[in-house]
């Protein structure tokens, strides 16, 4: 079967049945990043991201906003766990005919992101390829009483989000289309930034976290099955930029497919306990969109319920 066929889910099972586990892993394959102890207090976090050129690479997307996004894409993961970045290394696969003014302005993105989130880069490789593709691994630490996974949702915890939900699809909808007055949208795609203080204050209250790159209903089923547990999310309270129905009218889609499905956006959906939730919501401005169930995954909109399918990003799909 091609991997067209299976799907990027479906090819991560084939390499996690296949892989031997090393037995010193806190936390292994099947979260956002691996976690080992390194010493009594705070646990080492790592996780490793790739992008391409054809990928993620938009043609208006500058080489130092690509050299941001490989930061940040990789930093979201360690922020979803709770962590604080220690370093990013990077390796860069680089068309040889690219000039040396593009490279220039890739590590300034990269440089200038790093600082931001009070990191570096440790070192990396370079190497030849037909197409830009970066992929980096980003370090954390987390202390041990205090770090998230996507397990431990609790019936009756409320679910969470940060930021605006949707806005980067949006984003990559106006680029495709065309449609003027989205440049909110467009700078949400082109520019994500990881939500590492997020992490750090959801990492001491929250019962469970996970980013939402790869679309918000993939992430939702995501923890709900990592925790044994159901969820109910409301439509009306999702958090939304005015104008994604503008957008996804324009592009001839429905705003569920936007705001569900497509992905793009590093925020971070988390749950907690109701008494949690509001000092979270003090702290960071966080919005509720639903509760944690025994079982069930489902959608309310306009007060009519109905089953929210398990579907996002692919990167293999058609």
């Amino acid at each position: 079967m091609k991997l067209s066929q299976l799907g990027e889910r479906r090819i991560i099972e084939i390499f996690a049945r296949n892989f031997d586990r090393c037995g010193s892993e806190i936390v292994g394959i099947g979260d956002d990043a691996a976690v080992f102890a390194i010493d009594g207090e705070n646990y080492l976090v790592v996780s490793t991201d790739l992008i391409t050129q054809k990928g993620h690479m938009p043609r208006e997307m500058t080489p130092r906003q690509i050299g941001k996004y490989a930061v940040n894409v990789n930093l979201s993961d360690i922020a979803s766990m709770g962590a604080k970045p220690l370093g990013l290394l990077f390796s860069f696969g680089l068309p040889s005919d690219l000039s040396d003014e593009f490279v220039e302005e890739i590590s300034k993105g990269v440089n200038e992101t790093c600082k931001e989130h009070g990191t570096c880069v440790l070192g990396g490789d370079t190497k030849k390829h037909s197409e830009i593709v970066i992929s980096g691994t980003a370090l954390g630490k987390v202390k041990k009483d205090a770090f998230l996974t996507r397990a431990g949702a609790q019936a009756g915890d409320i679910i969470g989000v940060t930021g605006k939900i949707g806005s980067a699809a949006a984003g990559f909808y106006c680029l495709i289309n065309n449609i003027e007055g989205g440049e909110k949208f467009i700078k949400a795609a082109l520019e994500p930034t990881a939500r590492i203080r997020e992490g750090q204050v959801l990492a001491k209250y929250a019962s469970s976290c996970m980013d939402i790159s790869d679309g918000l209903a993939w992430s939702l089923h995501e923890i709900a099955k990592a925790s044994g547990r159901g969820f109910r999310v409301i439509y009306e309270k999702i958090p939304v930029e005015s104008g994604i129905e503008q957008v996804a009218e324009r592009s001839g889609v429905s705003p569920e497919e936007i705001i569900f499905h497509k992905g793009g956006d590093f925020e971070l959906l988390f749950t907690a306990s109701k008494e949690k939730f509001e000092t979270i919501e003090k702290e960071i401005g966080v919005k509720a969109i639903g509760e944690i169930i025994e079982k069930g995954t489902i959608i309310e909109k306009d007060g009519k319920e109905s089953i929210l399918e398990p579907r996002g990003h692919d990167s293999f799909s058609k």
